[in-house]
């Protein structure tokens, strides 16, 4: 698993050089960052060419918009990773594609031994310890690619109540990341 204290510092510190236009910065981030998030996008989305367009896409934010991390609402890979989800449910919104199969089912993705295996064992691990309804409204509004009122629709649920139980499962999964 990818530890803060040994990681987060110097990436953190490369989306400041990167902000100010530090192509090596870049290139060690991209290096860092880049097979993970293939993965990742390749698991989203099932398409390995979109997989490839969308971590291109995420790069060129990286480099246009790095000034806009902010380290206190999260460390760099979640950034990264918000930014290619987002860029997966853009795609589909304007591909007309809003049923995407729901949520990801993270206990039949195969543990693989590259650099996503530890953070998808992790994310199953703090997945499974969420309320069961929690972990269905998250699944589907961060990776089943819908909007929180789509998930609403879709759980038949108001759209206070659906809020109010991803952020509490959020909240579970970041105290369960954070004690382990």
């Amino acid at each position: 698993m990818i530890s803060g204290a040994e990681t987060e510092p110097s990436t953190a510190a490369w989306l400041g050089e990167i902000a100010r236009g530090d192509l090596a910065a870049f290139q060690r981030f991209y290096q860092r960052f880049a097979p993970g998030l293939l993965g990742y996008t390749r698991q989203l989305c099932r398409d390995a060419l979109l997989a490839e367009d969308l971590v291109q896409e995420v790069f060129v934010t990286v480099w246009q918009k790095a000034a806009s991390y902010q380290p206190n609402r999260g460390d760099a890979a979640g950034w990264l990773y918000t930014i290619a989800r987002n860029k997966l449910i853009d795609h589909w919104r304007k591909a007309g594609k809003t049923d995407h199969g729901g949520a990801m089912d993270f206990e039949q993705l195969p543990a693989r031994a590259d650099q996503g295996s530890d953070l998808l064992l992790t994310l199953r691990k703090v997945l499974a310890q969420v309320t069961p309804e929690q972990r269905r409204a998250i699944e589907l509004a961060y990776f089943g690619g819908l909007t929180y009122e789509e998930t609403a629709e879709r759980l038949q649920l108001p759209l206070g109540t659906l809020k109010s139980r991803i952020r509490i499962g959020l909240k579970t999964m970041r105290a369960l990341l954070e004690s382990g």
